[in-house]
Formats: structure tokens, C-alpha cells, sequence
């Protein structure tokens, strides 16, 4: 049976175009994404400067590959080694505007893997002077929160450490006991659990030098947050998170226009901390981005230095190029016009989609090229 990856030689990685945050997170495509994840790369490391944390919005219609840069940003602070301790959130569903605030904040909390507690917390416990435990209380201001908190941060039990996290998230737990008798079984105030996720935020810094930045992905789901008392609740539950001086977060939405952004973030005391210059908006394609991003996946998925002797003689007997395979040259130049004009296909989930199906569609006919007619079944059925 013919494969994708054979037909069209494909790079080892991949079996087919599809491209996915969490198997392919060092790429990036398209000039335009790139500008984008370089400002965001060094507004992140400036933050470092001074030890604070950065705090942004990325939004776009659905597709527009935000996903994808939340978990390359991930993996791109980690090979330019920043003092980032970057963690990826994937923003719970809130099924009603009366849902508690816990809802988010746990899943916050208990997206910090137990390896990071259990690589810093030590650290933190072996080394603590007077003046970091002073800073830590002076986050929490609770003092059996922070003996809670302390004795967990030293747990071997990676169980323990999940549910001490989601405990400071306002989860209740029993067992807490288990860390200190006379810590609530439970943290009911927002802006207690929000200064619970500064107060680990305070101890990654001192530990290690780095600040604790979320990536809060799917934050469109804040919308159902929109009004009666728990509006409220959730506005000052979000109003302490975003102002934790150690605590960055990055919260990428869908969302077609500034108008579509959940209610709660534009609020004006969660704005004013966002800051105007850092609300950065994805937009559709213009036939330019389009091209962009579809020649550099192809350069990145296709072996081409050096390219397969096969290859070579198919290109050679068909007269074309390289740079456009597994296009011919018309089909190509086609297949980049439509999706830059039409409506909800010039994104880059739906180029992905269209390349993946033409490839298909060409095996099927035996082809090893997409050429017109190829794609003009591929248009028109839209499979």
C-alpha cells in the first residue's frame, strides 16, 4: 500500500503533512508567524530583566495556528536557555457563568508539572534565607499556607505534589493533613488561590532565577464569564492573578476581531496590566503569508538537501522544480490563490487540510505530482 511519506518523500518525522504542536513544536511557518513569535520571544527575555513578569493576548479565528505558537514558544525559550520556567495551560471548559473560579485557577496550578516542584522545591527549602521567606509570606499572607506549602515542596510523591497544586488552586483535599494540621481543607478566597500561584511563582525566582510565565491556551472560554455575582468573583480572582509581580501569562483566544476577546479581560484593571502594545492579533492570509507559510512547510517536511535520486529524475522527466513539490508549478500558484481569497480556508489549519487531501487524491490517481486537475477535484469536492 503507498504511503504518504514514501510517495511524496517525506523527512524521517513526519508520515504525512499534518503538522502537530505537540509532535513538531520546533517549527514554525511563515514569515508573518515568525515576526510575531521573534516580538513575543524578546518581550519575554526583556522581561527578564527586571524579573517581572510579561503578560500578552494573541488571538485569530479558529486554525490560525495559535496552539501551535503557544507550545513552540514553549519549546523555543527552552533551546535559547531564558530563565523562563514556561508551562502550557490548556483553559478548562467553564460550562456556565456561575462556574467557580477554581475552576481555571486549579487547572492553572496543577498544569506545573510535579518535576518542576520537585526540581525546585529543594532548592528552595536547602537554601531559604530569611529575607526569601519573607518575600514568599509577604505573596502568600497566610502563614499556614506557606507551612503547608513548605513541607510539599520537599514531597517525594509525585501524587502528593498534584494534589498540594491543586489544593493552592482551591480544590478541597482531606489529606492535607498530611502536609500541615492546620491547613484548610480547603481555599475558598480568589484572591487567596491567586496569590498562591504567585507565591510558587516567587519561589521558582528565588530558587532558580526565573519567572514562572502560563501559557493559557483556549482562553476564549473565559466568555462565558459574563455576568451576575460570580462576575465579580471572577474579575477580582483575575485581577490578583495578573497582578503577581513574578507570574507572566500569555493567553491565546479565539477570536475574529479585539471586540470578540472575552468581557472579563477587557475590563480595565486587567487591561491596563495586559498593556495595549502586547494585545497581537492573527490575521487570515493575504496571498503573500499564504505562499510563505506553504514554502517553508514544504522545505521543512520534504527531503531536499540532498534530494533522493528519484526525485531528482521525477522532476527532470516533468520539468519542474523542486521548491514547488509536491506541486507542479501551475497547481501550486492555484492552490495558493484559493487559499488566500477564500473565505475560512487562508489559515494555516486549512492549508495543512488541502495539501494533506491533494496528496491523497494524487496516490489515488497514481500521480506524483498535485497538478490541476488534481486539485481541482480536491476544490470542488472539498474532501
Amino acid at each position: 500500500m503507498p504511503l504518504i511519506k514514501d510517495w511524496f518523500f517525506l523527512k524521517p518525522n513526519f508520515t504525512s503533512f499534518k503538522i502537530s504542536p505537540q509532535k513538531h513544536p520546533q517549527y514554525l511557518f511563515g514569515a508573518e508567524d515568525g515576526a510575531l513569535r521573534d516580538n513575543l520571544l524578546t518581550k519575554l527575555r526583556e522581561s527578564t530583566y527586571s524579573q517581572l513578569g510579561y503578560r500578552a493576548i494573541v488571538f485569530g479565528q479558529a486554525g490560525r495556528g495559535k496552539t501551535h505558537l503557544a507550545n513552540h514558544l514553549l519549546y523555543r525559550s527552552r533551546q535559547n536557555s531564558l530563565p523562563l520556567e514556561m508551562v502550557y495551560v490548556d483553559c478548562p471548559t467553564i460550562p456556565s457563568p456561575k462556574s467557580p473560579v477554581l475552576t481555571l485557577f486549579s487547572q492553572i496550578l496543577r498544569s506545573i508539572p510535579a518535576d518542576t516542584i520537585r526540581r525546585v522545591g529543594p532548592k528552595y527549602f536547602e537554601s531559604k534565607t530569611s529575607e526569601w521567606e519573607a518575600r514568599v509570606q509577604e505573596e502568600l499572607k497566610s502563614a499556614p499556607i506557606y507551612k503547608a506549602l513548605l513541607a510539599g515542596l520537599t514531597a517525594v510523591n509525585p501524587v502528593t505534589i498534584v494534589r498540594m497544586l491543586e489544593w493552592l488552586g482551591g480544590e478541597p483535599w482531606d489529606g492535607i493533613t498530611v502536609l500541615d494540621d492546620d491547613a484548610p481543607k480547603q481555599i475558598t478566597s480568589e484572591t487567596q488561590i491567586a496569590r498562591n500561584v504567585g507565591a510558587i511563582g516567587q519561589i521558582i525566582l528565588l530558587a532558580e532565577g526565573k519567572n514562572l510565565v502560563f501559557l493559557l491556551d483556549e482562553a476564549e472560554r473565559l466568555q462565558t464569564i459574563s455576568g451576575g455575582e460570580h462576575y465579580w468573583k471572577w474579575l477580582a480572582g483575575l485581577r490578583e492573578l495578573f497582578r503577581r509581580d513574578a507570574v507572566g501569562f500569555l493567553l491565546f483566544i479565539i477570536a475574529r476581531n479585539r471586540d470578540d476577546i472575552p468581557v472579563v479581560l477587557q475590563e480595565e484593571e486587567i487591561m491596563s496590566v495586559i498593556g495595549a502594545n502586547d494585545i497581537y492579533p492573527c490575521a487570515p492570509y493575504a496571498q503573500p503569508q499564504a505562499e510563505s507559510f506553504l514554502r517553508q512547510l514544504l522545505e521543512n517536511v520534504i527531503t531536499r538537501d540532498p534530494a533522493p535520486a528519484e526525485l531528482t529524475q521525477l522532476l527532470a522527466a516533468a520539468g519542474e522544480q523542486i521548491d514547488t513539490f509536491p506541486f507542479t508549478r501551475d497547481a501550486f500558484d492555484r492552490f495558493i490563490e484559493y487559499h488566500s481569497i477564500g473565505e475560512n480556508v487562508n489559515i494555516p489549519r486549512e492549508i495543512i487540510n488541502g495539501l494533506e487531501s491533494a496528496a491523497r487524491r494524487a496516490i489515488s490517481e497514481d500521480k506524483r505530482f498535485i497538478d490541476g486537475a488534481v486539485l481541482q477535484q480536491v476544490i470542488q469536492g472539498n474532501i
